[in-house]
């Protein structure tokens, strides 16, 4: 049985070996600061905050998947005064375990941050993704996400939404 729940500090150093992981195999580059940050800092960054929050996929107390949420902080230039930033997230650090994709996992967790952001007042959900992440692009499609831009980037950048129902 899956077990989908917020990350809890305990769970914290499990979680982020299994990110790096999952980041390393899937992005064609190296990583950023900001992303490792988010590894390296996740308690503050996720954990203490009321308007973000990591959410991880445990089988038998595995990690198997992963997604977070924070509020989008307009950081993007070509969407520059798209979202009212006081009421918009972003999605990020999607993954699932490549063993365990296309069973449901990455619904269940779509399903639990949209609930969290419900909780949390976000009406718009962000997120970017790239052609080269395995069924990134599909996967957010089939869950109604709505392509905004898609940046003819070195990384392929396509910049997508959903409002909340």
């Amino acid at each position: 049985m899956i077990d989908i729940r917020e990350v809890k500090t305990t769970e914290i150093e499990q979680v982020s070996k299994f990110l790096l992981k999952t980041m390393q195999e899937v992005y064609p580059f190296q990583l950023s600061e900001k992303s490792l940050r988010d590894l390296t800092e996740m308690e503050s960054l996720f954990i203490e905050r009321t308007d973000a929050t990591m959410i991880a996929a445990f089988h038998n107390e595995r990690v198997v998947g992963t997604i977070a949420v924070r509020r989008y902080d307009g950081r993007i230039a070509s969407l520059f005064d798209r979202y009212n930033l006081d009421t918009t997230c972003e999605i990020i650090k999607c993954y699932v375990d490549k063993s365990e994709r296309r069973k449901g996992i990455g619904s269940l967790l779509m399903n639990r941050v949209r609930r969290f952001c419900r909780e949390a007042n976000y009406s718009t959900l962000y997120l970017h993704t790239h052609h080269f992440l395995p069924g990134g692009f599909h996967f957010w499609t089939k869950k109604g996400f709505q392509v905004t831009i898609e940046d003819m980037d070195e990384f392929e950048t396509i910049h997508m939404e959903q409002l909340i129902d």
